[in-house]
């Protein structure tokens, strides 16, 4: 993004924003199909990007739709999906998924016996029929960086629970049918070998799971955990020899030539799109430190490592204003009254001033929607979609406090 565009999207729809470039959207979209077995689908997590526009793009090269709460379903049906919606998560409520059937959702990711119990009690009620695919913790320890599964966890069912006996029984349940597995072990798989290990993995837990329940399995959901770079401008991910390697898994198996079979991914596929822009506030020094002071922070960017939680990858910060001799050690900070909003300590670069429109690239992925967007009530930076210098859409997620009483 040079600086010429960026400077009037700001000057239409203020600073900080971020801007996402539909044409990335749909390069690593197409990237990925290719990378994908011949006839697999490929559903996109909403959780990573729920912008409408975002999706409305992926829908446009055939991806499906994974959400995980009425709010994303909403995104999906404004983004176009209609009959290719699946909805998962480990903590569907009774309200939650009598919003999601009455919005026609017909497809479930089912997480435990409860969960599996509880919607076929919704369906009777809707009178209508669901599908479920089976999420299960499989034994195996995953190949990822952040292990969703083979681990101890409070996603899907353990398998030693559906190996059990009387599984089968408990899952016996009106207006409900189990037809297939959806195995998710982790994000940032490191290489190419790694997901075709996952997907082995999967496919063989189907096998497994479907066989000592006895139902037909005629989907299975292999996760994904495709990798990309965030908040920095490190290289993406090389997928060469993706497409032979889980082929090569897919028809060894023997659900080949009988199920569907499914791939998942977020952070692939949007998160390249992303640019945040933020502007310089100011440039402090307190003893032996310069702080330079954003209009942006962990509110709109770090999300759930906004607290620490988790570690911060190296931020990449571009500036777009002016390109400055020398190197400086800074820390980068936001506006927030709290000592935790920080992006980067000990930050490597070249000077900056007040005033000079920064830029992080790669946070089209759990970016502003992941972040802590109640916290100082600030107002959202704008979300913008562009073509080439064209903006496509425009959005501003509401941070305030809407009275119940207005309805």
């Amino acid at each position: 993004m040079n600086a010429e565009f960026s400077n009037e999207l700001i000057s239409q729809h203020g600073s900080p924003l971020f801007a996402y470039d539909l044409d990335a959207v749909a390069a690593r979209a197409r990237t990925l199909i290719a990378g994908l077995p011949e006839g697999s689908r490929l559903y996109y997590s909403f959780k990573a990007n729920p912008l409408p526009a975002i999706a409305r793009e992926l829908r446009a090269h055939g991806v499906r739709a994974e959400v995980t709460s009425v709010g994303e379903m909403v995104a999906a049906k404004n983004a176009g999906f209609e009959d290719n919606i699946v909805f998962g998560g480990p903590g569907k409520s009774e309200a939650m998924i009598a919003k999601v059937l009455a919005a026609g959702v017909r497809h479930f990711s089912c997480e435990s016996f409860t969960d599996a119990a509880r919607l076929s009690k919704m369906a009777v009620q809707a009178g209508v029929e669901i599908t479920a695919m089976l999420r299960v913790n499989p034994q195996q320890a995953p190949d990822a960086r952040l292990a969703m599964s083979g681990v101890e966890s409070q996603f899907g069912f353990d398998e030693a629970l559906l190996l059990a006996d009387g599984a089968a029984e408990r899952l016996r349940l009106p207006n409900f049918t189990m037809n297939g597995v959806h195995v998710y072990f982790g994000t940032q798989v490191a290489s190419v070998e790694a997901l075709a290990k996952n997907t082995r993995c999967a496919l063989e837990t189907a096998e497994r799971v479907s066989r000592a329940l006895g139902f037909e399995c005629t989907v299975v959901n292999a996760g994904g955990g495709f990798p990309w770079p965030y908040a920095s401008d490190a290289a993406g991910s090389d997928l060469a020899g993706l497409r032979e390697a889980l082929d090569a898994e897919w028809r060894a198996s023997p659900l080949h030539g009988k199920a569907q079979l499914c791939f998942e991914s977020g952070r692939y596929l949007c998160a390249s799109s992303g640019t945040l822009l933020t502007t310089v506030l100011d440039v402090k020094r307190a003893g032996t430190k310069t702080y330079v002071v954003l209009d942006t922070g962990i509110h709109h960017l770090g999300g759930m490592s906004g607290l620490g939680r988790i570690p911060r990858a190296s931020l990449t910060l571009l500036n777009l204003t002016s390109q400055r001799d020398g190197e400086l050690v800074m820390d980068v900070v936001g506006p927030l009254c709290s000592p935790l909003d920080s992006l980067a300590r000990g930050q490597k670069m070249a000077p900056v001033e007040v005033g000079d429109v920064l830029a992080v690239t790669n946070v089209g992925a759990y970016g502003l929607t992941a972040s802590l967007l109640g916290f100082l009530s600030h107002e959202t930076p704008a979300e913008v979609a562009y073509r080439g210098a064209e903006v496509v859409e425009a959005w501003r997620l509401p941070c305030w406090h809407a009275s119940l009483r207005d309805g």
